[in-house]
């Protein structure tokens, strides 16, 4: 037995994959925060695990995890100051989450360019990395469905029960739709986020690009937002959707990670 398990677990849902010796993905799943764990059906030789969020979360995947396949090896990934692939950080390493951690890892083991990597989901995250594999620090933004749901509560009642509709069908809104103003305050809302998003984006992106570190960057976007805000975005830009399980696999294939408590 061979296959590896790899979880993302994130602010609001948990994923994972399982690949094969080889780095191929065998299967996939994910379920929602707060709901009991949906587990992969075939038994793993180790975990490797990236956590953003309370400790706890953590130890209750574990115990699912060891109460179904006994004490198989579960690995933590935490950022390094020198980690695989070259890439180091010039600042204490607990300030950098796992997830950003482990897509700048995810990009290290494709290619040694300088990139912006973006991390669209419930937050957004923007990572600038120099062509010597050196973090130069990065961006948190509120993510898009998380913006709309703190500015709908600021609406009187009346109001926010009429673009609730209109909040609903954001997704497939963001899809579609490109930055024409909205005709109605919930099209406003998802609109004005959209575009506010992605202006975002292309200020911070770029103010890296000949500024900090010299170098012109390629751009790489991972999370389940990044599809409609590459579409928004000048430039040429590579959507990896697994990217965070790249980076898991590169520390499973480089050996590094915290295997934690046995419990």
């Amino acid at each position: 037995m061979t296959d590896l398990w790899l979880m993302d677990l994130g602010s609001s849902r948990v994923k994972w994959q399982v690949r094969n010796e080889s780095g191929l993905v065998l299967e996939r799943g994910a379920w929602s925060v707060g709901v009991a764990p949906v587990l992969p059906k075939t038994s793993p030789a180790a975990v490797w695990l990236s956590r953003v969020g309370a400790p706890e979360r953590e130890a209750v995947l574990r115990r699912a995890i060891r109460n179904l396949h006994g004490l198989v090896p579960i690995h933590s990934v935490r950022a390094q100051a020198d980690g695989p692939g070259g890439l180091r950080l010039g600042y204490d390493c607990r300030q950098l989450g796992a997830d950003r951690y482990c897509a700048l890892l995810g990009v290290l083991g494709q290619t040694r360019a300088p990139a912006v990597v973006v991390d669209a989901g419930t937050a957004v995250t923007i990572d600038i990395l120099g062509a010597d594999g050196l973090h130069l620090g990065g961006y948190i933004l509120p993510g898009f469905h998380l913006g709309l749901a703190a500015v709908s509560e600021l609406l009187p009642s009346e109001l926010r029960d009429q673009v609730a509709p209109v909040l609903e069908q954001a997704p497939s809104i963001a899809n579609t739709a490109r930055c024409n103003p909205g005709q109605d305050t919930g099209q406003s809302l998802v609109r004005g986020w959209m575009c506010g998003l992605a202006g975002a984006l292309q200020g911070l992106g770029a103010s890296s690009d000949g500024g900090v570190g010299g170098d012109v960057r390629e751009w790489w976007l991972t999370g389940g937002d990044s599809p409609w805000l590459a579409a928004l975005l000048a430039g040429p830009c590579r959507i990896e959707r697994d990217l965070i399980f790249d980076g898991l696999w590169f520390c499973a294939q480089s050996g590094v990670g915290d295997e934690g408590e046995q419990k």
